[in-house]
């Protein structure tokens, strides 16, 4: 069991719309808001240390806020060897090989982060905070499109205020038990043991090795503590064993990331032995978890990503959007309808579990199904963990995928986002449809200046802010967001970093308003291009773009 002690997104693009406007707050209690620099263009340039955020209720109350650097780097630094000529962007870390930001100041790929619940009301005229720069704020208008309602989050630069605003949601301890990470772990070969855990106030999680999480507890709303997982399993198929989460942290491998801030952990890993470029990120939140794991390995015959849950499930429930009926989680067999399940819950006393599950991937006709197995002594042998199946279940792309390893070639993408709220025990399948719609459709986010005198705001204004591109990093494609003052001409240039112009994606004449726009990025190489629009009003925006293969 354990025994957590208490510490002391998926985010939507940008979008310009009429907003409605609510009484105070938004109902999401475990989302989070991820903004980067280019949705924040008034901070870029400020030092991470001076950013705070405030909400307003008839008054001001500081929030805690996060910014998480990131930086581009070649595959082979991470690895501390020779660069491979493969880059991908990713959180900073002067902990691991991953290294620190080139960049120290907030810039254009950074993430600020802070919790949806924590946003209030929209501050009408009059005072600042005390302890910000006179003239700083910006004010963050986000958009709940479930519910139709809006929220406001204010940040402004600072020397003396906290970013933390002396909170720590999430307390999360890499204990790497050979020593430091840098001087200690084999890289070329594990096993590396860890006696590594995440714990807040909702949850607790542990973890034995590089990819080897082995523990999962929910404390939220009287909850035990009871360890609900045996594995978090990762195969080819379940049964076979060739392949496994023992065999990845078994072979090289290396972190990316491993910090722990007031608003989230982050933990980054790469190695899945043939697939050395092979990564899973967690970002952990106090009440919620997100895990991006990046498969880039040769072509595979099919693979397999599933929660065992271990003994302490029994007289749970399991749910999902396809078995709404639910099923018990008992050690004996159950007739489950296999498909592409959106959410899964496993509720009881215990605690709750609700999953969503999002494919990123270019692959043509992709399809995927489910897996459940909930046996006592399974017919299926496991591979890892304990002999038996509690609730067993997961998603399983059962076709074969070709190759993702940018190394090889040409190559496709496979991505899989499994998103976990965790809450207090005995949840309906109506609580699980809410939790995975929340998680499925973020809140959408559009910044301007704030100042509590009107006059001063609307001085303040900056074009650039109206240029964003989404996505950003980019593969194939990407959209220009532009809002186009006046009507008339427009025009989008891209300059590689040595200046030199190297496409002009759009050309012609847009009336005044809001446009977005598709862009194929063809040939473009690898690596970092300025785009530049300029409009009727003669005024150049411009914004960075990272073009990833």
């Amino acid at each position: 069991m354990i025994r957590p002690s208490t510490p002391t997104a998926w985010f939507a693009s940008v979008l310009i719309f009429a907003l409605a406007t609510s009484a105070l707050g938004l109902n999401r209690p475990s989302d989070p808001v991820v903004a980067t620099g280019s949705d924040l263009v008034a901070l870029v340039g400020t030092s991470p240390s001076s950013i705070v955020g405030f909400r307003y209720e008839e008054g001001w109350t500081q929030i805690p806020i996060q910014v998480d650097e990131r930086v581009v780097v070649d595959f082979g630094a991470v690895y501390d060897t020779t660069d491979t000529g493969h880059t991908f962007l990713t959180y900073a870390d002067p902990g691991t090989y991953t290294g620190p930001d080139t960049d120290p100041l907030f810039d254009f790929d950074d993430e600020l982060v802070f919790m949806a619940r924590d946003a209030g009301e929209r501050a009408q005229v009059g005072n600042e905070p005390a302890g910000v720069e006179s003239g700083s704020g910006l004010e963050l208008t986000l958009f709940d499109p479930l519910m139709a309602e809006s929220a406001w989050v204010y940040l402004f630069r600072s020397t003396t205020l906290p970013p933390g605003a002396n909170q720590s949601l999430v307390d999360y301890q890499f204990d790497l038990l050979s020593g430091d990470y840098k001087s200690t772990y084999g890289i070329r070969a594990g096993p590396n043991p860890e006696n590594s855990s995440v714990t807040t106030a909702a949850y607790a999680v542990h973890f034995a090795d590089r990819w080897i999480r082995d523990e999962t507890a929910v404390t939220l709303g009287g909850a035990a503590g009871d360890d609900l997982l045996d594995r978090h399993k990762s195969l080819f198929a379940p049964g076979v064993c060739g392949r496994s989460e023992d065999t990845f942290s078994a072979g090289e491998g290396a972190f990316i990331v491993n910090r722990s801030g007031p608003v989230r952990a982050l933990r980054g890993y790469l190695g899945a032995n043939s697939g050395p470029f092979t990564s899973r990120i967690h970002a952990f939140y106090e009440q919620r978890e997100d895990i991006l794991t990046s498969l880039r390995v040769h072509a595979i015959s099919s693979v397999v990503d599933f929660f065992d849950y271990s003994a302490a499930a029994v007289g749970m429930s399991y749910f999902n959007d396809l078995n709404t009926g639910g099923v018990d989680v008992d050690g004996v067999p159950d007739a489950v309808v296999p498909g592409a399940v959106v959410w899964e819950m496993l509720t009881g006393d215990p605690g709750t579990l609700v999953m969503t599950h999002r494919f990123d991937t270019d692959i043509p006709a992709f399809d995927y199904t489910s897996y459940y197995e909930d046996d006592v002594s399974p017919p299926t042998t496991q591979c890892t963990g304990d002999a038996s199946a509690y609730a067993s279940s997961g998603v399983f792309e059962s076709d074969p995928i070709p190759n993702t390893d940018p190394y090889l070639g040409e190559h496709n993408t496979f991505e899989l986002t499994r998103s976990i709220a965790f809450a207090a025990p005995n949840h309906d399948v109506a609580f699980a449809r809410a939790r995975a719609a929340e998680m499925l459709q973020p809140l959408t986010l559009h910044a301007s200046p704030w100042s509590p005198n009107p006059t001063d705001a609307a001085t303040a204004w900056t074009p650039t802010r109206h240029l964003i591109l989404r996505p950003n990093p980019a593969r194939a494609t990407t959209h220009i967001h532009f809002e186009q003052r006046i009507a008339g001409d427009f025009e989008v240039r891209c300059y590689d970093a040595s200046g030199q112009l190297v496409a002009t994606p759009a050309i012609g004449s847009l009336p005044r308003g809001p446009h977005v726009l598709p862009w194929s990025l063809g040939e473009l190489p690898a690596g970092v291009y300025w785009v530049r629009a300029r409009g009727a009003d003669r005024v150049w925006r411009t914004h960075r773009l990272v073009r990833l293969r």
